[in-house]
């Protein structure tokens, strides 16, 4: 198995329609990476009783989908929800929300870009759910793993860079236990892991990243503590379909 990792997404993903590109001959998966905050958002929807979560960047993308789903808006801009949104995007806030086999729309920066790009199994991962992801994807035994951090901003980002690094610790350690099976380590996988091992407690390195600071700024420090928490949760979000919506990618997940 080879376990590929870029700091940021690497190239801009055609507009398509449809389910994600499928798998090579072997097999492949693509984890993309977005601790703060689209993925640890996401798995909380989905506790919370989501049927489904789209993840977009564009706020009248978000308004058209949820109007024609009749979905749950989420979002915000600097800490405030936006007009006309149902909730803000604080996993703090929204551990009290129920949704119950509702469809939600998640106002999301970085994500969508990158789960549009990948291919064979799609799926978002952040430290709350990096052990779930980490099974399923070694469960499958694909040929390649491409581990993409979504980033701030065009720059990489500490926390998804830690929780990359995890990622890559779990997978070689679960893929070596198997007989006859290689892990090739290229790209940045072992940067991250030279990080994950420096890093004394996760919530150390989130409180040093940069898309950390604008949470602290606006009293968001909790948020900080429950994105830094790792393996909480089984649940692991999936690509079932892509749209471009206004010519921005759109994507929806559900819980594997």
């Amino acid at each position: 198995m080879e376990i590929y990792v870029e700091l940021v997404p690497h190239g801009v993903p055609p507009e398509r329609d449809g389910p994600p590109v499928p798998a090579p001959r072997g097999g492949s998966a693509t984890v993309v990476v977005d601790v703060l905050r689209s993925a640890t958002v996401s798995v909380l929807l989905f506790e919370r009783g989501a049927k489904a979560v789209t993840l977009t960047p564009s706020v009248r993308a978000a308004r058209q989908v949820a109007e024609r789903e009749g979905a749950v808006l989420v979002g915000e801009r600097a800490g405030v929800p936006l007009e006309g949104f149902n909730h803000g995007s604080s996993p703090s806030v929204l551990r009290g929300v129920a949704l119950a086999e509702r469809n939600v729309v998640l106002l999301s920066d970085e994500a969508p870009a990158a789960l549009v790009a990948g291919a064979g199994t799609v799926v978002l991962a952040g430290l709350t759910n990096a052990v779930a992801v980490a099974e399923l994807i070694a469960a499958a035994e694909p040929q390649e793993v491409r581990i993409v951090c979504a980033g701030d901003r065009g720059e990489p980002d500490l926390a998804d860079t830690i929780a990359a690094g995890l990622l890559v610790a779990l997978l070689d350690r679960a893929v070596r236990r198997k007989a006859n099976v290689t892990v090739s380590l290229v790209g940045a996988a072992r940067y991250c892991l030279s990080v994950l091992r420096t890093t004394k407690d996760p919530l150390d390195g989130i409180w040093a990243a940069a898309a950390a600071a604008e949470l602290r700024s606006i009293g968001l420090e909790e948020d900080l503590a429950i994105a830094s928490e790792v393996a909480v949760s089984d649940i692991v979000p999936r690509v079932a379909a892509c749209e471009s919506v206004l010519s921005r990618p759109t994507v929806r997940l559900v819980a594997s």
